[in-house]
């Protein structure tokens, strides 16, 4: 499906009539083929950019060349570099006062914070944003939203996030920009998968919300392959293959699980993994399979960073050790999972005061 937003972008970039205007919305479109999945596409624009200006980099060209490098860095799963390069584009902007990008430097270092737990700095560049970025500036407001809208969802309230989910909606669509569209689908179904999965394994799940989550992922899916984008893909088995064994759906669960290859995986994935495969061979009656895996899940668990991801596994670890017939094992992480529960609770009411500083309502 052609890119409306990439199709203007395009035509702004033949029509510009000044060589900042032409860099900047290059730069713009090597941010979204990255954001697309389209990695080399998205390096040539900007090759082509630096190219034209050589050392010479007007102050605004040299933030948006950063953004674009920052972003192409992050979509390939490079935080530290994205990180370093947005923080510079942002710098830039601030002291040279470079204002057309400012607002969408703020909005990807809110985001970078956002992935990295760091509230307080993801807060004062969300506030940065929401009250200077121009009311068209679709593109850092969306951004913004949809940082706020996660942020929200995290600290267990979709309710609050949900109106800031519709503005992404709104921001993505009045330019038409698909990656944000797909982004939204894809944060609401994984955000939902997690709180749904983590209720089951402590057994208060509700069955409407399996079923949302669901249709959620579904929805996120389809949109990917309806628009071409590659950025989640690799995720829809991990997806899948956990909304199915919630279903309780454990031999075609297993079997989409076990297609997946770790090293595909980020560090942190890999042990959810693991407890995932373990307690679908566990519920079909594959004990020694399950068991086989009990030790490295456990030794995996260093990698969890987050206090949710810690809660859910160690309680999957906990069923599974006692289908396996080790109830000294089955105690003894199940004492941790309701431990990393209430940290888990405490962590996210923590964070809906820092939101609920915004004065957003």
């Amino acid at each position: 499906m052609p890119s409306r937003l990439l199709e203007d972008l395009e035509l702004q970039a033949r029509s510009a009539t000044t060589p900042e205007n032409w860099s900047r919305a290059i730069c713009r479109s090597a941010i979204h083929l990255a954001r697309q999945g389209s990695y080399k596409e998205a390096h040539e624009l900007i090759i082509r950019v630096r190219s034209a200006f050589g050392t010479e980099l007007h102050i605004d060209v040299a933030s948006w060349v950063m953004l674009a490098e920052g972003v192409l860095h992050f979509t390939k799963s490079d935080s530290r570099q994205a990180y370093d390069r947005i923080r510079r584009a942002y710098g830039l902007a601030v002291a040279l006062r470079t204002e057309t990008a400012r607002p969408s430097c703020a909005a990807w270092m809110a985001l970078i914070e956002f992935n990295a737990s760091q509230f307080d700095l993801m807060i004062a560049h969300l506030r940065e944003v929401l009250a200077d970025a121009k009311p068209d500036d679709h593109n850092a407001r969306g951004r913004a939203c949809l940082v706020l809208a996660d942020a929200f969802q995290v600290a267990g309230r979709y309710d609050l996030g949900r109106p800031w989910y519709e503005k992404t909606r709104l921001h993505a669509t009045a330019e038409g920009d698909q990656s944000t569209l797909s982004a939204l689908l894809y944060n609401v179904a994984v955000f939902r998968t997690a709180n749904v999965r983590l209720s089951d394994a402590f057994g208060i799940l509700e069955v409407s919300d399996a079923k949302r989550a669901a249709m959620e992922a579904n929805s996120s899916l389809s949109y990917d392959y309806a628009v071409g984008s590659t950025s989640f893909t690799s995720v829809g088995p991990m997806l899948y293959g956990q909304l199915l064994a919630i279903e309780r759906r454990f031999e075609d669960a297993s079997k989409l699980l076990d297609t997946i290859i770790e090293s595909n995986l980020r560090k942190t994935e890999i042990p959810i993994l693991l407890c995932d495969r373990a307690w679908c061979y566990a519920m079909i009656g594959k004990i020694s399979e399950a068991a086989e895996i009990l030790p490295r899940a456990e030794v995996a668990l260093g990698d969890l960073k987050d206090s949710d991801d810690l809660a859910y596994a160690q309680s999957r670890l906990s069923q599974v050790s006692e289908l396996c017939g080790d109830n000294e094992a089955a105690h003894r992480f199940s004492v941790k999972a309701h431990e990393a529960l209430a940290a888990h609770r405490t962590f996210q009411e923590s964070l809906l005061v820092k939101l609920n500083s915004l004065n957003l309502l």
